[in-house]
């Protein structure tokens, strides 16, 4: 009777944890995120997974006729993204960027690893946009929909203002008054005599 009881209470535990398993599996990606209060920061998480992916992606693509398998490749271009040499260009200062991007890398190492090798054995060539989107918004909550990486939306403003600049530049105003001064000012003594030059003078 007594080991009766303890296969009930075995089989209980064995279909509560495959429960558990099918509940999470519904969920789709993971949810939790590391415990460093920087990642509370929704904006810069989203960031840091942006960078990371870019930094991959250059990697893979300078290495991927090199000798060795794919998935020797994807760890070691996971652990040299994350440098602070290759973080600079990203809007965050490098320390908050290598925060960021060793963090995702060892709290999300198994869906990053997975995404990254499912995106270079395709037959087709897919292009670092496809990565972000299966990484940062698909296979880890870094960017949720309609939250943009900071770099982007920095790039698109840059982008905008250079444009209104040569809208501006092409103006007829605008070119009348650089047609203005680039013409030269005539002398006023030009084709005067000496004598009136010099009566000019006094």
């Amino acid at each position: 009777m007594a080991k009766a009881v303890v296969w009930v209470r075995v089989a209980m535990v064995l279909l509560a944890g495959l429960i558990a398993s099918c509940s999470a599996l519904e969920m789709g990606p993971k949810k939790e995120i590391p415990d460093d209060a920087l990642f509370q920061d929704r904006a810069a998480f989203c960031e840091g997974c942006y960078a990371m992916v870019h930094e991959v992606e250059k990697l893979m693509t300078l290495w991927q006729k090199e000798k060795g398998s794919v998935e020797d490749h994807i760890d070691t271009a996971l652990h040299a993204a994350c440098s602070t040499d290759r973080l600079r260009t990203y809007v965050l200062s490098p320390p908050k960027m290598m925060r960021l991007c060793s963090g995702i890398r060892a709290h999300y190492m198994d869906e990053i690893g997975l995404a990254i090798l499912r995106h270079y054995t395709r037959k087709e060539t897919r292009s670092v946009d496809h990565l972000f989107q299966d990484i940062c918004r698909k296979a880890i909550p870094a960017c949720p929909k309609g939250l943009t990486p900071m770099t982007v939306t920095r790039q698109e403003s840059r982008k905008k203002a250079e444009e209104e600049k040569e809208k501006e530049a092409n103006t007829p105003t605008a070119q009348q008054d650089a047609k203005e001064k680039s013409t030269p000012k005539k002398d006023g003594t030009k084709g005067k005599t000496a004598a009136e030059k010099k009566k000019d003078e006094l």
